[in-house]
């Protein structure tokens, strides 16, 4: 058995490495001249400019407590996380079948959650500056395709180059380094080099908040899955009043093992399936925002030291939680390889 401190430095290091594993692969291409500058620019007609994809906006909660296996749990989102952070967050218009700005937020399972931090990874606000930037640049069809990509590309670099670390300013000068020859000037791809540049470094900002809290949270961990859920589903609402057309989903790595104000291990004992769901149903109460978009995916779930039983029951006592809620697309993985 591993000693408190270094389990804890094992948590810490496995998050580490899930979240700098795409920064190696991002310095592995470096951009190049792209084709000769088109002198000729045309202008960009409403109907002609591909429209952006509503974003998506997802928040993961994070459930280290003592009845399940952190390490596991830290792996089963770690594929989703690189996704987010390497670049892959910036969405793309012009890609044969679209693809949606996404933002990504932690929020933590605690003893207490209202004390645990929500900590913002990325934006989905990002991928849409550098759409509007694009659409007022004047570009034709072929050089926005190419700015976009090459956008893309060098999010990705510049995440895993020490670049974001140092001041803005030499991270802008790389970024346009990195863009090669475009249908812009260098003066007029400052602009979308400071919006990726700066998202980069809050990402990284975030980041080692990330692991900071992992290494040492400072607040006593635990199991109050409801709170965690709660505040998540509060702050899902706002993101749906700031951005109508945002797609939302929530993904709960944890064995939903609630310890807090409702202990479901002594509750749930000789209660049937209808039972339970009636349980949770009564919990749940009733909500006057509308879930009915809101999709739930269950990560992990069974990385638990619970038993196979128990962890049956909690899962339908919170399908019915959630069904009360409005929610009613509820899918389990086993982890988030290719989300």
């Amino acid at each position: 058995m591993f000693g408190k401190n270094s389990q804890k430095a094992l948590i810490f290091n496995a998050f580490k490495a899930i979240l700098v594993g795409s920064g190696a692969l991002a310095l592995v291409m470096s951009l190049t001249a792209c084709g000769t500058i088109d002198l000729a620019k045309s202008a960009l007609t409403e109907d002609a400019f591909p429209p952006m994809p509503a974003p998506e906006v997802a928040t993961y909660v994070l459930d280290l407590s003592g009845s399940t296996y952190p390490m596991a749990q830290l792996s089963a989102l770690g594929s989703g996380i690189d996704e987010f952070i390497a670049g892959e967050s910036l969405g793309n218009p012009f890609a044969e079948t679209p693809v949606a700005p996404r933002g990504l937020s932690i929020q933590f399972i605690t003893k207490n959650s209202a004390q645990a931090p929500r900590i913002r990874l990325v934006s989905s606000a990002t991928g849409q500056d550098l759409y509007t930037y694009i659409r007022a640049s004047n570009l034709n069809m072929d050089g926005a395709k190419q700015l976009w990509n090459s956008l893309i590309q060098v999010r990705k670099e510049i995440w895993g180059s020490p670049a974001i670390e140092g001041n803005s300013a030499a991270c802008i000068d790389l970024a346009i380094s990195m863009l090669g020859r475009q249908q812009l000037l260098a003066d007029a791809l400052r602009e979308p080099a400071n919006i990726v540049c700066k998202d980069a470094t809050q990402t990284l900002f975030a980041t080692k908040r990330l692991e900071s809290f992992v290494g040492n949270p400072e607040i006593e961990m635990g199991s109050d899955v409801e709170g965690a859920i709660k505040l998540t589903l509060n702050n899902l609402t706002t993101a749906k009043a700031d951005s109508p057309t945002a797609r939302r989903t929530l993904v709960i790595a944890s064995d939903l093992v609630d310890q807090r104000g409702l202990n479901l291990p002594k509750t749930l004992v000789g209660l049937d399936t209808s039972a339970t769901c009636k349980l949770g149903t009564q919990q749940a109460g009733n909500s006057n925002a509308d879930f009915s978009d809101l999709r739930v995916i269950l990560v992990g779930s069974k990385n638990s030291k619970i038993n196979t039983q128990l962890l049956d029951q909690v899962q339908t006592y919170w399908t019915c939680y959630l069904n009360q809620l409005g929610i009613t697309e509820i899918n389990q993985q086993s982890d988030l390889s290719g989300f």
